[in-house]
């Protein structure tokens, strides 16, 4: 029988989406709650976790009120909906990912079976029934986006349909989260291109003027001692190929020659006495 009410493609593809992200944030919450716990003790009983997980939601959800939580988000329900089909619902969702990762444990099935059966035949029809689950699956959704019914494979054998709680109001659109999304994103970029350009050591300098509380005479250096605890006035390290360019205090050569060619005149970030480019020199008495 086809649906008699027209519920769109989005709104029911949204659902089964956002089913997903509500069991795999409950998965989230229950695995920072055990991590704490021994090592193995909780992944051995995985499939029982995440099957007793999907119970939990069936039973708020779908066995309550005939809808899922994503269904509820979008004001979408179950048309007709019984106990029966609800059941086979949650069996039809439970069983397969179950039977799937239980079969699959080479540790649980080789204590069971003989040592010829334990790799090859088991394990080779639980890959090719999951490969074919996941094709029919993906060929489900080919029908689904003509059809515009029944997203989900089991919808189809229970005979259910979705339906708009709200049928004669439209679909509301909100575009604050992607009005947000684009104002950050610009942000983002303007900051990524804007702050390469911006000259900080020129900012450092001029904002040492302004608090510097009296000028001081330059000094003439006519040479520089290196010794072996001397570091450089810009990195405040060992210094690489050591130079000085008028006062006191050594550079390694690849700081004074960056620092000159940002600015030059530059000004000696310990003495505040002003360096040029035309006086770096490499002599050094050690």
């Amino acid at each position: 029988m086809p649906n008699p009410t027209f519920v769109s493609r989005i709104n029911q593809i949204d659902a089964v989406q956002l089913d997903h992200e509500i069991y795999k944030v409950l998965r989230t919450q229950f695995d920072e709650i055990t991590k704490y716990f021994a090592p193995g003790k909780i992944v051995e009983w995985k499939p029982e976790i995440d099957a007793l997980v999907k119970c939990l939601i069936w039973n708020y959800s779908l066995n309550a009120n005939s809808t899922t939580f994503g269904q509820q988000l979008l004001s979408l329900s179950y048309d007709e909906l019984g106990r029966k089909s609800s059941i086979l619902w949650l069996l039809a969702l439970v069983l397969p990912t179950y039977l799937r990762q239980r079969l699959v444990d080479e540790n649980f099935i080789s204590s069971r079976l003989p040592p010829a059966y334990r790799t090859s035949a088991i394990k080779d029809y639980a890959e090719r029934i999951d490969n074919f689950l996941h094709l029919l699956k993906f060929l489900w959704m080919l029908r689904f986006l003509g059809s515009g019914n029944q997203p989900r494979i089991i919808e189809t054998f229970l005979g259910i349909y979705n339906r708009s709680s709200n049928r004669n109001k439209p679909r509301s659109i909100g575009y604050s989260y992607m009005t947000r999304e684009l104002l950050w994103h610009g942000l983002i970029e303007l900051f990524t291109i804007s702050i390469p350009m911006i000259d900080f050591r020129r900012i450092q300098k001029y904002w040492r003027n302004i608090w510097s509380s009296k000028r001081k005479e330059k000094s003439i250096v006519l040479s520089c001692k290196l010794s072996e605890n001397s570091v450089c006035a810009y990195c405040d390290q060992v210094p690489i190929f050591p130079k000085w360019a008028g006062c006191a205090h050594v550079f390694c050569y690849y700081c004074l020659e960056g620092l000159f060619i940002a600015s030059d005149p530059y000004k000696c970030p310990i003495c505040e006495e002003t360096l040029y480019h035309s006086e770096m020199k490499t002599h050094l008495n050690i």
